[in-house]
């Protein structure tokens, strides 16, 4: 394990995934300066494996990663 999670630090936030919501509540509560930890087995969740991602916000038709 991390030496992170064996620390007694008090965290200001815990965040699970880091899917598109995980990824983006971690970028706000940095910019917020909270200490935090992104617990995660991979980065990017379903989409990322997505071949192509239609009707997401604002763009047409993307790749998923």
């Amino acid at each position: 394990m991390p030496e992170s999670l064996h620390s007694n630090e008090l965290l200001d936030l815990v965040i699970i995934g880091a899917a598109a919501a995980g990824c983006t509540a971690a970028i706000y509560a940095a910019r917020r300066k909270l200490n935090l930890q992104v617990v995660t087995k991979d980065i990017g969740g379903e989409v990322a494996l997505s071949g192509v991602v239609e009707n997401w916000p604002g763009i047409e038709s993307i790749q998923g990663f």
